[in-house]
């Protein structure tokens, strides 16, 4: 059972905050809406340096923007917290355990002043702090903080569930550092005994294993073949194997990790300070992060030949293939599209085009070059995988900037074809928060559209990195909803405006389980809007569109349901109604809880079905 989580890594957050704060102040101009100068040009120029690994540097920037932060709100305001963290994120990179510790509990304190101190908003602090004082060798204060996790996480979600198993490990991590053996023992039964009692005990119905990765030792494996223009690095660790340089196009798999505590729509990510992470071996990660384990680089035929059986011996003949966005390394873009097709319950083949971003948010116009050149070779990489990989359905999705060279792509692959009629190639193709000049997309998608059989554009009034993206470029973007929403013959538009996603409000798609079921339908049905959830229809002064209602699609309990019905179709409801009715009496009471949930939304989706 995967519910959401509030365990995350402080040191990941914090570096894609400041990588947001560092988009906003390279596209900002003189004159601003909205933010005053001097406080953008130390966020630009701490992102600059984080993005560089100077820490001391980004100290000194942290510093600055905190205190024009606290001229502006005042030293406790609730508004000044992220720049505190910011701040105390470097400190500990920088090797300034002490001064961190300072800041981080300075932001604890504001937050437990508007939160209170049992909130799970306190824990990403909390978990930062007993990574310093593991660090420390303080032991005795990594150890009171991490039961202090722990009262917060049972208080709220109860013994059995997943965060709770999460923190227990880590205690019993750090009892094995203090070689305190009889506390890892005593852990080892608690966690075993949780376990025990949130699947059951003893359940002998039918089988409910819904998903299509299945797990093997705390862990799925994910495999996505792609095509890249990045250059080798010359390096063998997978993480690194394809760096920022362009080079020739290159075809291989990669494998990707999924921890059996996976969150929809979270990309776990193991902190590059924690000590946490040192202590754990490589199993113990795949249990926990999302991680590229591997990349097996192969020959032009021997890679069509292997997709190919790959697609004839998976549950579908179904491909698609996902383009990524600005700042994107080979890595990011790898981890991004397996936890998709992990979340999608995808019953093809992923895969994936990555084309040579740097990865960094201070080369944004590197990247526009670079984006273009891409497009052109992706072209042929398409045509080949629908004319040799046997597929059926192939679908094509894109994000940000990554869009241009989607449709760089499909141009160039449409000029080739001998025949000028329009043919259904492709089933779906999905435009997500295009960073495209809105005038060049509506020149386009029209000709697009007539050769898939479905084309659909995500687009959201409240997404600040377009919003940036059409300042610096004088021209709204594609994927911006409001009174440049985009509308065309042959292309649903829908206005994802409502959905709560990340902080730049630019990575919706696959971070919103609301959005995720919608690209579940999507790729599994090939629905169109009406028939789908949450979905009604809007206008303004210059079209009609779809207007997406976040709140009636969210929850996993919907993502489980319709994967469910999926995969056992009408017989699902009996299924899961034997697993409630098998479940022990010692079952939690949260496990219960959520397999009747998830039975009150098949019901409601058989309903539909039926109608």
């Amino acid at each position: 059972m995967r519910s959401r989580a509030i365990e995350q890594s402080v040191a990941s957050g914090m570096t894609r905050l400041a990588c947001i704060l560092g988009v906003l102040a390279m596209l900002a101009p003189v004159n601003t809406p909205g933010q005053a100068l001097d406080l953008i040009q130390p966020y630009q120029r701490y992102a600059d340096a984080r993005a560089r690994n100077d820490f001391v540097t980004a100290v000194d920037y942290g510093r600055q923007a905190l205190e024009i932060a606290e001229a502006r709100y005042g030293e406790n305001s609730s508004e000044v917290v992220d720049s505190i963290e910011r701040l105390a994120e470097v400190l500990a990179l920088a090797g300034e355990l002490a001064q961190a510790a300072v800041n981080y509990r300075r932001a604890l304190a504001i937050r437990e002043r508007e939160l209170g101190s049992g909130h799970p908003d306190l824990i990403p602090i909390l978990e930062a702090l007993t990574d310093i004082a593991s660090q420390q060798q303080n032991f005795a204060e990594a150890e009171s903080l991490l039961n202090r996790i722990l009262g917060i996480e049972r208080a709220i979600y109860g013994d059995q569930h997943d965060n709770v198993l999460a923190t227990l490990n880590r205690l019993r991590n750090l009892y094995v550092l203090q070689d305190r053996l009889d506390d890892v023992a005593r852990i080892d039964t608690d966690i075993e005994a949780a376990m025990l009692v949130e699947r059951g005990l003893d359940f002998e119905g039918p089988d409910v294993d819904r998903h299509r990765y299945g797990i093997d030792d705390g862990h799925a494996t994910v495999r996505v073949f792609y095509g890249t223009n990045r250059a080798r690095t010359g390096e063998v660790k997978a993480a690194r194997f394809y760096g920022r340089e362009r080079g020739d196009v290159e075809l291989g798999y990669l494998d990707v990790s999924i921890p059996e505590t996976h969150n929809y729509g979270e990309l776990e990510s193991q902190s590059r300070w924690s000590i946490y992470t040192y202590v754990l071996g490589d199993e113990a990660k795949k249990k926990r992060y999302v991680l590229l384990l591997k990349i097996e680089p192969l020959a032009e035929e021997n890679f069509y030949a292997t997709l190919h059986d790959h697609i004839q011996s998976s549950p579908s003949d179904d491909v698609f293939i996902f383009v990524h966005g600005y700042s994107a390394s080979f890595e990011d873009a790898a981890r991004r599209v397996a936890q998709l097709a992990y979340d999608l319950d995808f019953d093809g083949t992923p895969m994936m085009y990555s084309w040579p971003s740097q990865g960094t948010t201070a080369a944004y116009t590197v990247d526009e070059a670079a984006v273009q050149i891409g497009g052109r070779k992706m072209s042929r990489f398409i045509e080949d995988v629908v004319a040799r990989s046997g597929a059926d359905r192939i679908h094509l999705i894109a994000h940000s900037m990554g869009n241009r060279a989607l449709i760089e792509a499909l141009e160039t692959f449409i000029a080739r074809r001998k025949s000028a009629e329009p043919e259904k190639i492709f089933d779906q193709i999905v435009f997500t928060a295009p960073d495209v000049d809105r005038d060049y997309f509506v020149e386009v998608i029209e000709n697009i559209s007539r050769f898939a059989e479905r084309v659909t554009l995500y687009a959201s009034d409240n997404d600040l990195a377009l919003q940036w993206s059409k300042i610096w470029h004088g021209a709204p973007r594609a994927g911006m909803a409001g009174e440049t929403i985009v509308t065309s013959p042959g292309l649903d538009t829908i206005d994802m405006s409502a959905v709560e996603t990340d902080m730049l409000g630019h990575s919706y798609f696959a971070a919103s389980q609301g959005a995720i079921h919608d690209l579940f339908r999507l790729f599994w049905r090939g629905e169109p809007p009406r028939e789908r959830c949450g979905m009604g229809e809007s206008s303004n002064k210059q079209a009609s569109f779809w207007l997406f209602n976040a709140d009636n699609c969210k929850g996993t309990d919907l993502l489980e349901a319709s994967v469910l019905l999926k995969r056992f179709g009408q017989g699902a409801r009996a299924r899961v109604k034997a697993r409630i009715d098998a479940l022990s009496e010692r079952a939690s009471e949260s496990a219960k809880q959520e397999w009747l949930q998830i039975l009150d939304r098949l019901d409601s989706l058989l309903a539909a079905d039926d109608s």
